[in-house]
């Protein structure tokens, strides 16, 4: 009974009446709390990545179809630490681009996957991470953007290969965030995204236009307790 509550909450939220579309359009990945802390490894294997709503589909920049290289991207969270997960799916891992070994370097310019948080729901601001193959780090606070100097965050991350391409598991503090622990029923603006230089592949959980610098375009995350 409890779940459907949440669940009901959660799509009257991310669909509201249809006068505004972007928001009518966005997809929502629940976050549940979670009931012990990952371990930052790159090893998705605790039971919080294994109940958690999964965010997939991912579709190429421009709204051009789905990505043949497809991504998962998962999210769960505590009284300190917001944690997301990725796994990247790979044909040719060989192919994978690992140049950028500098903090707040060109991160970007290397096979990496990035998440955007606008923790304000206002469609406008929002913080910006980056993390390649070999966990290289780039965060910042857009819209504008390349920006590193704007934050320097409390946040990890391990990656890690896998027989099918490579993970990414993020443990993101709240406090650096400006914000403590979201209280069940949070929505805040998401995106999740992955670029793959081998074929060249920009994909998005919640499709983008012309960037991925578009918060009006971004997804939703939805803060409930543990199901």
């Amino acid at each position: 009974m409890l779940r459907g509550r949440w669940i009901a909450l959660a799509l009257l939220v991310a669909h509201p009446p249809a006068d505004d579309a972007s928001e009518h359009e966005a997809p929502l990945l629940h976050c549940l709390l979670s009931v012990g802390r990952p371990v930052i490894d790159g090893i998705l294997d605790e039971a919080c990545w294994r109940e958690a709503d999964v965010a997939t589909g991912f579709t190429l920049l421009d709204r051009r179809g789905e990505a043949t290289q497809q991504t998962e991207c998962m999210a769960a969270y505590d009284a300190e630490n917001l944690y997301i997960a990725f796994h990247c799916r790979e044909s040719d891992p060989s192919g994978i681009r690992t140049r950028c070994n500098n903090r707040d370097g060109k991160v970007w310019l290397d096979d990496c996957v990035e998440v955007f948080l606008d923790t304000r729901h206002d469609h406008g601001t929002y913080f910006h991470l980056i993390v390649n193959r070999i966990a290289t780090r780039f965060d910042e606070v857009g819209p504008r953007f390349p920006r590193p100097w704007s934050w320097d965050g409390a946040w990890r991350v391990a990656t890690n290969s896998t027989s099918t391409g490579w993970t990414a598991e993020f443990a993101i503090a709240f406090r650096s965030l400006g914000l403590r622990m979201p209280r069940p029923g949070t929505l805040w603006g998401f995106n999740a995204n992955r670029q793959e230089y081998r074929l060249i592949e920009r994909s998005s959980w919640s499709a983008t236009l012309h960037s991925f610098h578009e918060p009006k375009n971004f997804g939703h995350l939805f803060f409930v307790p543990h199901l």
